[in-house]
């Protein structure tokens, strides 16, 4: 083969993957897995870096405190209060978010500017990252993709917050909060303040799906831990 003809094909190898490889600062919706969760990327008409930055959260305020539902749910965790905080504010969305209900679909870090996939997202979550995942609800005939931003992670009052986004279904925040036991143990405090506003979904739809949503997310951080 000539050397010509060589560089001929070369060139056009690189030329071909550079064509068929996404731009970084455009989502590559190929790598999501989840129907749901590529959905609720379509209808929120956000495709590049500069579009996801301009997203907006809707966390709950005190002064709205009368429009909001609240959920409130513990978790005892055989460790101690230091080794419970560690775990959860270190722990990789993929680990935290993996299970028969819950499935992580993908995340975009503000601060780095840039979108996670589940293959890459073994590095702990932080404040800024929008976290996008499928609720697989009804024995997996209804299939929801949500999402929301970590707002908060203090290891002083040892609270992680989160938000959901202002176009989502539901507004409002969760905290997780962490309390030493005199046994050694720590209990983990979920508490959600919420509303949609459709009465019929706050009252009888979200308590109980999110209550299993969250017992999944807290048994996977509890069994890492416990079993770590």
């Amino acid at each position: 083969m000539s050397k010509n003809l060589t560089i001929t094909l070369l060139l056009a190898t690189l030329f071909t993957a550079a064509v068929a490889q996404k731009p970084a600062d455009t989502i590559d919706l190929s790598r999501i897995s989840q129907k749901s969760v590529r959905g609720l990327v379509i209808k929120e008409k956000v495709r590049s870096t500069q579009d996801f930055q301009c997203l907006n959260t809707s966390c709950y305020q005190a002064e709205d405190s009368l429009k909001f539902k609240r959920h409130l749910k513990s978790y005892r965790i055989r460790a101690s209060l230091d080794d419970v905080w560690n775990k959860y504010s270190s722990v990789s969305p993929r680990d935290a978010w993996t299970g028969k209900r819950v499935k992580f679909g993908f995340l975009f870090n503000r601060f780095q500017d840039a979108f996670i996939y589940p293959e890459e997202a073994a590095s702990p979550m932080n404040v800024g990252s929008i976290i996008y995942v499928n609720l697989k609800l009804l024995l997996g005939l209804k299939n929801l993709g949500v999402a929301f931003e970590v707002t908060g992670l203090d290891p002083e009052k040892k609270i992680i917050r989160f938000c959901y986004l202002k176009d989502g279904i539901s507004k409002g925040s969760q905290e997780i909060r962490f309390t030493s036991e005199p046994d050694g143990t720590t209990v983990v405090t979920h508490d959600t303040r919420y509303h949609s506003g459709s009465r019929f979904r706050d009252q009888a739809l979200y308590p109980r799906f999110h209550e299993q949503l969250v017992g999944e997310f807290h048994e996977n951080l509890r069994r890492i831990i416990e079993g770590g």
